[in-house]
């Protein structure tokens, strides 16, 4: 198999692969490490996806080889190779003093060099999984006055903020990431999400800051759906607010969007999901891909408003 042919295999695989997925691709280890070095951009991109198949699966003899043909070839101060060497790090870590030793390390580079991006995100992402989220929030921030067009960047700092119930920054964090990307139709939908768990956590359940937030939540999934048609949690999000703001506690009075139109969106959003959980259910061209666990919580919802 050639190297442009295994690489698509890999950039072919799921974001975040199950791990049957990551194994099948793990056991090619051997046949791409016996490949011809050919020194082109994309062998070195088919090593670093090797690399991070073998950390998931617990190759760490694997990883270890991958990761010093990398550093060969780029040199250990090369700022990608230093990220992933503290990627095989973190992975190979059996303990917490073991991954604090790796947070020290990469404070050090950053010391050196403040500027060392793919570090810093590193380091952000241990912060974090070491539960040391005001660190990791204080951390991001910073990396963001560095380079304020990263939307990956805001849309991790509005997931760290929505961790710690800080809505209203996390909110703002995404408005950010749609400056950048404004057609991006699943930063609409959580948007949605988080706009609807706000209303949830307001006292009241007839108030009209409540109907606000439900009402925000509405708009935001709706524009979701129409940058993506057939969007399961675009749908789910609509069919969820529209029956709450159809509830008999919430005052008329408050709405801004007439009944008649919500139930007309509540009808549609019905129609939508039954027709994708139908359609992923029977595999019809047109549902493959969509998330099984979506799918059966989609589900769950219609039944439980039918």
């Amino acid at each position: 198999m050639s190297v442009s042919s295994l690489l698509n295999r890999f950039r072919s695989a799921s974001a975040y692969p199950a791990p049957s997925e990551s194994l099948s691709l793990s056991q090619l280890a051997p046949s791409i490490l016996n490949l011809t070095i050919t020194d082109t951009p994309e062998q070195w991109a088919l090593y670093e996806s090797l690399l991070l198949s073998t950390l998931r699966t617990a190759d760490d003899t694997s990883a270890r080889l991958i990761l010093q043909r990398l550093s060969d070839r780029f040199g250990n101060d090369n700022a990608r190779i230093m990220a992933l060497q503290g990627i095989y790090d973190e992975a190979t870590a059996t303990n917490q003093s073991q991954l604090e030793e790796v947070l020290k390390n990469y404070t050090e580079v950053l010391k050196a060099d403040p500027t060392n991006i793919p570090i810093a995100k590193r380091r952000i992402t241990l912060l974090h999984h070491l539960s040391k989220k005001s660190e990791a929030i204080s951390a991001l921030t910073t990396l963001i006055d560095l380079n304020p067009t990263d939307a990956e960047s805001w849309s991790q700092l509005a997931q760290f903020y929505f961790e710690v119930s800080m809505y209203p920054q996390a909110i703002y964090c995404l408005e950010e990431v749609l400056l950048i990307l404004p057609n991006a139709y699943n930063v609409h939908a959580r948007l949605g999400e988080i706009s609807f768990v706000v209303a949830e956590g307001l006292n009241g359940s007839a108030s009209k800051e409540v109907v606000e937030k439900l009402e925000a939540s509405l708009r935001w999934y709706l524009r979701s759906v129409e940058l993506c048609d057939g969007y399961l949690r675009g749908y789910y999000g609509i069919k969820m607010v529209t029956g709450k703001l159809l509830d008999s506690k919430i005052s008329a009075g408050h709405r801004t969007i007439p009944e008649e139109k919500v139930n007309k969106l509540n009808s549609i959003a019905t129609v939508q999901l039954n027709d994708i959980v139908a359609g992923s259910e029977k595999g019809g061209k047109g549902f493959v891909g969509y998330d099984s666990a979506e799918v059966s919580a989609a589900k769950d919802l219609l039944a439980a408003t039918s």
